[in-house]
């Protein structure tokens, strides 16, 4: 019974450790490095993701060529490094890893930020709305005395009056991504640099 359970224990393992792995046995031996290199840019992976390939593609020994996986990287961030993508990836909530540089890379991260702000204003509303619709749900139930529907009613209003100033910091975090793009892509356009 331990032999098996030391055999289980090792196969999960090596499932875990190839869970992990960012590249397949067969993507190393292709080595299509540079496409490689691109996805990670286009995605705006930071520069040290590439050690993960390197330790995927050595279980199989098998080395990655460093620059045309820098080439297909840069390539890469030349197509997420816009302010499009900024606000995007700012109104996911996605993190950015500062990959952008020069005047690009600030004006991405004033964009992204913003839009940030957008996202944790609406995370912030989506949550009181589940607290609300929860505290209705409670009030609606069968059986409630008049005590506990009271209660609940008052909880409601005071939620309710909560999300309206989350509603005004939406609607303020949505003007102020808009107007920082707009800033922006002035400013990156006088400089005549492509945004």
């Amino acid at each position: 019974m331990s032999r098996l359970l030391m055999v289980a224990l090792a196969l999960f393992g090596a499932l875990l450790l190839a869970s992990c792995a960012t590249l397949t046995k067969e993507q190393c031996q292709a080595g299509d490095w540079r496409s490689i290199g691109f996805n990670d840019g286009s995605r705006g992976r930071p520069a040290n993701y590439v050690s993960n390939h390197v330790d995927a593609c050595a279980e199989y020994g098998i080395s990655l060529d460093n620059a045309l996986y820098q080439a297909g990287r840069s390539d890469g961030l030349g197509s997420y490094c816009r302010l499009s993508t900024a606000e995007t990836t700012g109104r996911r909530g996605e993190r950015y890893y500062g990959v952008c540089e020069g005047p690009v890379g600030a004006a991405f991260a004033r964009v992204h930020r913003a839009g940030e702000a957008v996202y944790e204003a609406k995370s912030e509303l989506s949550s009181l709305d589940s607290e609300i619709d929860g505290l209705m749900r409670q009030l609606r139930r069968e059986g409630i005395s008049e005590d506990e529907m009271r209660a609940l009613s008052r909880q409601i209003t005071s939620l309710q009056r909560s999300r309206w100033q989350l509603e005004s910091e939406v609607r303020r975090a949505e003007r102020s991504l808009a107007s920082i793009r707009r800033a922006e892509e002035v400013r990156l356009a006088q400089a005549g640099i492509a945004y």
